[in-house]
């Protein structure tokens, strides 16, 4: 029992990331950096579309 207890704890104890500090800023970068390259390639179609 005692096994399964320190399996869980260590996956949920990870060290922080090495950039911007915790995982929620890097989420949060992940997702600006994907809404940019959406709106980037929305404004290439309009561009070229015409």
């Amino acid at each position: 029992m005692k096994l399964s207890s320190q399996i869980t704890h260590d996956i949920h104890d990870s060290e922080p990331p090495p950039i911007l500090g915790t995982w929620a800023r890097v989420n949060i970068a992940v997702l600006c950096w994907l809404a940019f390259l959406i709106l980037l390639a929305w404004a290439f179609t309009e561009y070229f579309s015409a």
